[in-house]
């Protein structure tokens, strides 16, 4: 989806580093605004809480530092879904994994090519519109699908994906939550189960630009048209479990479970980690990898239960444990 008029707050206490920021995105299609420390970012925010798409922060900053910023927006309601991109030279695992834990998905070492800004930057973007467009499509969706008990959908598109997900999140709590994991784990099933291509060819998809084109072109292959994501969604005593199952010959998900620090620049890669951290009480791959089942308990945080589990043969929702 082409990025129009997206805001992105920039926040850095060297001007010398604003002015590069926004000389690199200067020609893309962003209205840019500056703050030069943690409180007048924050000011910004609560100013306009649903004005920006996404967040450059600088994580070494006086006063208030951007993990101190960033632990103030994701206690807020109305700022917490705030894509973050994370500009640091502090690029060691330990913390890299502070700012993975604070909720930063998307992270800049200094010093960076534009290149490379550029991608990451639109990621996020894309993430925080994405987030929008959950809100605004779920208050204009009928509550009736919250008397649905149980049901059995096929889907075979990334457009069916993200339908399927608004239908089913809106039968759940915390339905935006819902929903970006669900449509993550659904798109992931088309995507890479389905069709077949894996993270590096994605990478190189992005990269010339051919991703889309490319998705469109395999589900109309006769080779891909029989192949569908079975998805079971079932209401239990205490709970709701999603189970995805997609045709594909299966992965490694113990890769993507975490955000890799290896994979931290990449502008992909990092659903299953988010639909785990931000959506469900637990997330558990099956068999192969190709089944995932997706657990919501109104009484249990998400992520409580996150640790993905595995079981070598791949069972229905029905075989699975109930109360």
């Amino acid at each position: 989806m082409k990025n129009t008029s997206s805001r992105i707050l920039l926040v850095d206490d060297e001007e010398s580093n604003l002015d590069v920021l926004v000389e690199c995105l200067r020609d893309e299609p962003y209205e840019l605004v500056q703050a030069h420390n943690g409180e007048e970012a924050l000011a910004q925010l609560q100013q306009d809480r649903q004005g920006f798409h996404a967040m450059v922060l600088d994580r070494m900053m006086p006063g208030m530092s951007g993990l101190d910023l960033l632990s103030q927006v994701k206690s807020d309601e109305h700022l917490q879904w705030l894509p973050v991109v994370m500009q640091t030279a502090a690029g060691s695992p330990q913390e890299i994994g502070e700012g993975i834990e604070a909720g930063v998905f998307f992270y800049l070492i200094k010093p960076f090519d534009q290149l490379l800004l550029l991608r990451i930057v639109s990621a996020a973007v894309e993430e925080g519109l994405k987030w929008k467009r959950i809100f605004r499509n779920l208050s204009q969706q009928s509550q009736i699908i919250e008397l649905l008990q149980q049901g059995r959908f096929h889907i075979r598109t990334m457009e069916e994906a993200y339908d399927l997900a608004f239908l089913l999140g809106r039968a759940c709590p915390n339905s935006e939550k819902i929903v970006f994991g669900l449509n993550e784990l659904l798109m992931n099933g088309v995507e890479h189960g389905n069709l077949g291509i894996g993270f590096d060819e994605k990478t190189a998809l992005q990269a010339s630009g051919r991703w889309e084109e490319e998705v469109q072109h395999r589900v109309g292959l006769p080779e891909y048209a029989h192949k569908v994501v079975d998805v079971l969604f079932e209401r239990c005593l205490d709970c709701i479990q999603v189970t995805i199952t997609d045709q594909g010959s299966g992965f490694d998900w113990r890769k993507y479970e975490q955000i890799n620090p290896d994979r931290i620049l990449e502008s992909h890669g990092r659903g299953i980690a988010m639909a785990k951290a931000l959506s469900f009480s637990r997330v558990e791959y099956r068999g192969k990898g190709n089944q995932v089942v997706c657990v919501i308990k109104p009484d249990l945080p998400i992520g409580e239960e996150g640790i993905s589990m595995a079981s070598e043969i791949p069972m229905t929702a029905h075989e699975s444990e109930r109360v």
